[in-house]
Formats: C-alpha cells, structure tokens, sequence
C-alpha cells in the first residue's frame, strides 16, 4: 500500500487510513483506570499527537516504536493542533523507503558533499588536509564518511532530518572560511578544519535508522567527547601527524558548545575556537527558528513556545 496521505495535508474532521512511522509509544492509564495508548506518527511533513482509546491494550501488542504502520482514525483540533483519534493500528509488513517517512534536508545530499569536497580541497596545511580527506574521502567509501551523510545535526533542537548534520557543518564550515579572511591571525586551515569535524561525534551520538534518538554511547558519553577521541584516533593513524595540532583541533572541538553549563567540558580559549562556537551557535538558532516559521499557523503571527529559545517568537505581520 502506497503511502497517500501526509501529516501536514490532515485537516480537522477527516477519516484518515494511512501509513506512518511511530515515533513513541506509550501504554497509559487514564484517571478513571482506563488503559489507552499516547501515541506520535509521523512522516517526512511533520509529527501528530494520536491516542487510541478503544481495545488500548490489545492493539498496543501489535506494533513496536519504529514500526511503519497504518493507522486509521478521525482527525480533531485540540489546542490548535491536529491531533488523530485513532480507531485501529496495523503493522505493515515488508521493506518501507523511510523517505517517505523521515525529513530529508531540502538542499540535497549528493549537492552538499559536493560543497564539503570543495571545502576540504582548500586546506593547505599538509597535515590538516591529510586528516580532513581521510575522514571525508570521496566517493564516501568509509562507514563513518556513509554515515556522517545521512545523519540528522540533531534529535529535535535543529538540523533535525537526514542530512542536518551534513548541512550543518558545510553551513558553518563556509562562514568560518568567510571568517578567516575578515580577521587578522586566524589560522584558516584550523578554523575550517575544525568547523568540518567539530560535531562528527554524532555519527554515533545519533541513531536515525527509525525515529530520531539517542544511543547509548551517546547518552553516556556525549558527542564532544565522543568526537573528540575519534578524531584523536585519527590523528594517531597518520604517519607524523603533529601532536600540537591533534591538541587543538580536539580543543575546538570539546569547547565548541561555549560554556561548561552547555556541555564543554572546555570554553574556548583560542581564536578558532572562539569564531568556531559563536558561528556554530549562530547557524544553530538561525535554523531552529526558520524551522519554527515553517510549522507556524496558519494566520498566526507567534510561534508556540520554543524550547531552544525558551520564549516565543514573532514572525512579523503579513503586508496587505
């Protein structure tokens, strides 16, 4: 069965049968004692809010998270939201194509390789250039370079959708390039080599082969750390590779999220890393927030509160 109907298409008072991704699944009870399932589908459009009210306990045994299932129900407004009030869940067996199902980053995949490629072929430093082309060879012939492509930048704050991590680093690797050249003693080759691996930690921070979640490394460990020591090893791998510059480029990237309560263990304390945390910091919020504008409603001129921004946020008034 084809998929037909997509999240952001659902209008109030619809009958929807359709198929999508489960995002969570919760088996709850509500006041009175009766079980029912709180449930989040979702498709490459967006995410709704389901519950299933009816037969809660028996249809909740057919499906897991991730599943792709089909889902019929009636579509209401609650709290200005669609939300699926959901009659019965299938699981659908087979292969699925999870882009039907999972955002994929508009600019396109194979376009921003090209982009980083271009970055990398830049490098001059003769160490630095080494490390950058054994990390991102091209074609993509490592697991880690496969990965690095289709990863989302993050689980829900920003670049959330396959490819975000991807577009993510091109996006601050090229302002840091314009960077270098506006500000005297930057070492550019450092400032761009760091803007191109400081967040290759969630390769394996990240699971995104079903709904966007986090490892247990990355739990634990956290996607500084982890890419710090991955680079590090990297490092060690390269014949005569200099230990000052595996130094800083591990600096850059442990301190790239600025402060010790936002999860560096280091500030910055080098030019690069200064100009490294405040554009990825920059590219971060300006995402999110044109994000924000795409989900707005229709009419509205607020946004739902944002949590990355922990306020509200104006989209303007609309000109007559």
């Amino acid at each position: 069965m084809p998929k037909t109907k997509f999240v952001k298409d659902i209008q109030e008072g619809e009958q929807v049968k359709d198929l999508f991704l489960v995002a969570n699944k919760a088996l709850l009870s509500s006041n009175s004692g009766k079980p029912y399932i709180n449930l989040s589908l979702r498709d490459r459009t967006g995410q709704m809010e389901c519950r299933v009210w009816d037969r809660a306990e028996e249809i909740a045994k057919r499906f897991d998270r991730d599943d792709i299932v089909e889902a019929t129900g009636s579509a209401i407004l609650y709290q200005g939201r669609i939300q699926l009030k959901v009659h019965d869940v299938r699981n659908v067996e087979g292969e699925a194509d999870l882009s039907d199902y999972l955002p994929v980053t508009r600019k396109g995949i194979d376009f921003l390789w090209e982009e980083l490629q271009a970055l990398v072929r830049e490098c001059k430093d003769p160490d630095l250039s080494r490390l950058l082309r054994r990390v991102f060879p091209d074609p993509p012939a490592t697991e880690t370079a496969q990965r690095f492509r289709q990863a989302p930048g993050g689980k829900s704050m920003h670049h959330d959708y396959i490819g975000g991590l991807l577009e993510h680093t091109v996006s601050v690797a090229a302002i840091c390039r314009f960077l270098s050249g506006h500000y005297p003693g930057v070492d550019a080759d450092l400032l761009i080599a760091g803007a191109l691996l400081h967040d290759i930690g969630k390769v394996g921070e990240l699971s995104y082969e079903g709904a966007f979640d986090y490892t247990d490394e990355g739990r634990l460990l956290g996607h500084l750390y982890m890419g710090a020591e991955w680079v590090a090893g990297e490092c060690a791998r390269i014949e005569g590779f200099p230990a000052d510059k595996t130094m800083l480029v591990k600096h850059m990237i442990l301190s790239h999220h600025g402060e010790l309560e936002y999860g560096s263990p280091k500030r910055p304390k080098t030019l690069e890393a200064i100009l490294l945390h405040f554009v990825e910091n920059m590219d971060s919020k300006a995402n999110a927030f044109l994000e924000a504008m795409e989900d707005l409603r229709e009419g509205a001129t607020w946004t739902d509160y944002q949590r990355m921004f922990e306020r509200y946020l104006f989209a303007g008034k609309k000109s007559r």
